[in-house]
């Protein structure tokens, strides 16, 4: 079948590609809703900036929560509102469109989000594995007999499949991202600073003093923030060192690397033996944590990089499955077609 539109809709970001064109959107998975009704009032980068910003009878909301499908009407609404940023609807009257989705999302939140994908308009609606996708676009070659392991290290979920001949080998994963990092920085302030940030605040200093490498990380960094003070009710500068936020990293990084090594160890010992050549490959933007790569092949004792691009790989990915999908036969999960075209 011939596909017209890629969308990777991951929980912080949604990417979107058109055939022939490739990658053409790259916007945040959120929509912001008036009180009462149903039409979002903004989508993508403008919704976003408006969290933590809210008014009275304001709302700002995203289709999927650690990286599956939590709301189906935000769903519809995000879809449509995709359709609307490409011209879809003048373009051309029926269009397929592929879709990344979880490997571990429930059979029932998969039926939503393809519901939702044909409600918004489109004739057919088909989910493609997000960590297939990731790896594609990361230029590995599925179809190839050596094992390929591909960590994606997103927002809202965290993964390692290990891949040959096309098919899973072995496969593991986190029912959460690295934006647990993020919640527990607004944690650590607020307690043992007495400041209140929001979350790009906190996923600021992640960004800045981060590290998976706690041992190797400078000790003497010291990064401005900007916070509501709960002593006095007023909005001050305040100091963040780096010891804090590496205990809030670490956490997570330890189980990452956890999942990792436990996928590896369930592989078939041939396949486990070709990553001595093949490697390690992270995707997603959370793979740009400092060390997190050198942290993950110390700890699995064979080569491991970071993607070019890792936070892209995923729309990259989707815009080759979509160009050859008949390469591709295990990566598909579900498929479904409009009954009657409205």
């Amino acid at each position: 079948m011939r596909w017209d539109v890629g969308i990777d809709l991951g929980t912080e970001n949604v990417r979107m590609a058109l055939e022939k064109e490739g990658p053409a959107l790259d916007a945040a998975a959120a929509l912001a809703f008036r009180e009462g009704r149903d039409t979002p009032v903004y989508g993508g980068d403008a919704a976003r900036a408006l969290v933590g910003r809210t008014c009275e009878g304001m709302s700002v909301s995203a289709p999927l929560r650690d990286g599956v499908l939590e709301n189906s009407f935000i769903a519809d609404r995000m879809f449509r509102w995709l359709y609307r940023q490409m011209e879809l609807g003048c373009r051309k009257r029926r269009f397929n469109v592929l879709i990344t989705c979880a490997p571990f999302a429930r059979p029932v939140q998969r039926e939503a989000m393809l519901t939702a994908a044909l409600d918004a308009g489109a004739a057919t609606a088909a989910l493609v594995r997000s960590d297939a996708a990731m790896a594609v676009g990361a230029g590995l070659d599925l179809n190839a007999p050596e094992a390929k392991l591909v960590v994606d290290v997103g927002g809202g979920k965290l993964s390692a499949t290990l891949f040959t001949f096309g098919r899973v080998a072995a496969y593991g994963y986190l029912p959460y991202g690295m934006n647990r990092i993020d919640a527990r920085i607004q944690r650590i302030i607020q307690t043992d600073f007495g400041y209140r940030i929001g979350l790009r605040g906190a996923s600021e200093i992640k960004h800045t003093l981060g590290s998976a490498q706690p041992k190797l990380a400078p000790a003497d960094v010291i990064m401005r923030m900007t916070g509501f003070s709960l002593v006095d009710r007023l909005p001050h500068t305040f100091d963040v060192e780096t010891r804090p936020v590496l205990d809030a990293c670490e956490d997570v990084v330890r189980e990452l690397t956890g999942l990792c090594a436990s996928v590896v160890d369930n592989a078939p010992e041939e396949l486990s033996a070709d990553l001595n050549d093949t490697g390690a490959v992270l995707t997603g933007g959370g793979a740009e944590l400092t060390g997190l790569d050198k942290r993950i092949g110390d700890a699995l004792g064979i080569p491991c990089r970071v993607a070019d691009v890792p936070s892209t790989c995923g729309i990259r990915g989707l815009a080759k499955i979509m160009e050859n999908p008949g390469d591709y036969p295990a990566t598909f999960l579900d498929q479904k077609t409009q009954g009657n075209w409205r």
